[in-house]
C-alpha cells in the first residue's frame, strides 16, 4: 500500500459485564494516515473541520475481529476491533484512562472512529476508517 508508513494506536473501549469501561490499546505499524480538511459556509459564517481517513492493510492487521465477535469473545486482550466511538491515536499509546480517553484529540494527534469497513477485494485487501 502507498505511504502505509504511518504507527496508530487503536483504543477500543469496552464495557465488562459488571458496568465497567475497559480502555485496550492495540498499536500497529504499516498503515496510511490521512487527514482531509473540510469547509462549509452557513448563517453564522465558515466552518471547518478534519475528515481523517486511515488504511490498514490485512497482512499488518494483526489480532483484529469484527465487532460482533470482539464483543462476544469479551474483549480479548491480544485483539481489537474497529467500531465508531473508538478511537485511533497517531504515534504509540500505552494505556489510557477514562479521563485520557475523553481528552485524547487534545493532547494526541487523534479522532473518534465515525466508519470502518474491510476492503478485502483486489491486490492490496485492506481494512478503511474514517473519522472526525
Amino acid at each position: 500500500m502507498v505511504k502505509a508508513n504511518e504507527l496508530i494506536t487503536v483504543i477500543n473501549r469496552y464495557q465488562t459485564p459488571d458496568r465497567l469501561d475497559v480502555y485496550r490499546c492495540h498499536t500497529i505499524q504499516g498503515v496510511s494516515w490521512y487527514v482531509q480538511n473540510k469547509y462549509a459556509v452557513d448563517d453564522s459564517g465558515l466552518k471547518a473541520a478534519k475528515l481523517y481517513k486511515v488504511r490498514i492493510p490485512k497482512e499488518n492487521a494483526h489480532g483484529y475481529l469484527p465487532p460482533g465477535e470482539y464483543q462476544a469473545a469479551g474483549a480479548p486482550e491480544d485483539t481489537w476491533t474497529l467500531r465508531p466511538g473508538d478511537k485511533i491515536v497517531r504515534g504509540a499509546v500505552e494505556a489510557v484512562t477514562g479521563v485520557e480517553f475523553a481528552a485524547l484529540a487534545r493532547t494526541h494527534e487523534a479522532f473518534v472512529v465515525l466508519d470502518a469497513h474491510a476492503n478485502e477485494y483486489g491486490f492490496n485487501p485492506h481494512y478503511y476508517v474514517e473519522g472526525g
